[in-house]
């Protein structure tokens, strides 16, 4: 019982040491970024890098998770003789929920691992030793860029993907279930107020956030070696995962609150 105790407790300090370095170098990052210069060339060289290079695999998962969503939304419909109703239903989990949180734990993942393995590599070789040698802010110069676009990317890859999303499901609502593309459509935006695009851009942004930091932190954390990097990368792609899922939890009780 007392190892037990013992492991519970250990796990418990090392995710709160994790949580705290994580939030420490995020407030770094910000105050570095706000100081001039701003860094301008290197946040929008990020943003290509981890943005533009995203929009096959974020093409992919926009156009699949509509046509999924909408297959099964419409299956269920049809046995109550309502699959006319397929828009209204694929709207709300699509917009609020299914759009964001995927594209995170895809897109988000991908970006974070590629952070980690840029930064654990420079790390390894002595890079990021060398930038601070030299007078420069290794926060400023390669936390802040990568945050900055990370947190900028995955929301405009969400409003992208959402337009796949509504495309894909139009096209299976039309010919699956018979359901006209343009009615589908109409029923679709119909159901959607403000918020409920408001609702999955916050969560877009905040899991970009928390992409970019988690992708830099564990690339700052890895350790030397020659399994160093290989080591970080998995265990970004796990706290990614995790991290995003507690998150959506929490902005959905925010968001949709019960009574």
């Amino acid at each position: 019982m007392r190892a037990i105790l013992e492991s519970i407790g250990k796990a418990v300090n090392d995710g709160l040491a994790w949580a705290g370095g994580m939030t420490v170098m995020f407030v770094q990052a910000v105050l570095s970024g706000m100081r001039r210069p701003l860094g301008i060339y290197d946040i929008f060289y990020q943003i290509v890098a981890l943005g533009i290079r995203s929009i096959p695999l974020a093409t992919l998962m926009g156009i699949f998770v509509g046509m999924a969503l909408t297959w099964q939304f419409g299956e269920a419909l049809m046995g109550f003789g309502a699959k006319n109703a397929v828009g209204s239903a694929a709207a709300l989990a699509l917009v609020r929920e299914l759009v964001p949180t995927i594209m995170a734990l895809t897109v988000g993942a991908k970006i974070a691992t590629g952070m980690t393995a840029e930064l654990g590599s420079m790390k390894v070789s002595e890079q990021i030793d060398a930038i601070a040698s030299l007078g420069a802010d290794p926060v400023k110069k390669l936390i802040w860029p990568r945050l900055a676009a990370a947190t900028v990317a995955l929301p405009l890859l969400c409003v992208y993907g959402n337009v796949l999303a509504l495309g894909g499901g139009a096209l299976i609502a039309d010919t699956v279930f018979d359901v006209p593309a343009g009615y589908f459509y109409e029923t679709y935006v119909d159901e959607l107020y403000p918020m409920d695009y408001i609702s999955g851009l916050v969560k877009a942004t905040t899991f970009g956030m928390l992409t970019g930091i988690i992708g830099c932190y564990q690339g700052f954390q890895t350790k030397f070696g020659t399994e160093a990097v290989g080591i970080s990368t998995t265990n970004t792609v796990v706290a990614t995962s995790v991290t995003i899922i507690i998150m959506d939890f929490v902005l959905t009780m925010i968001f949709l609150p019960v009574g």
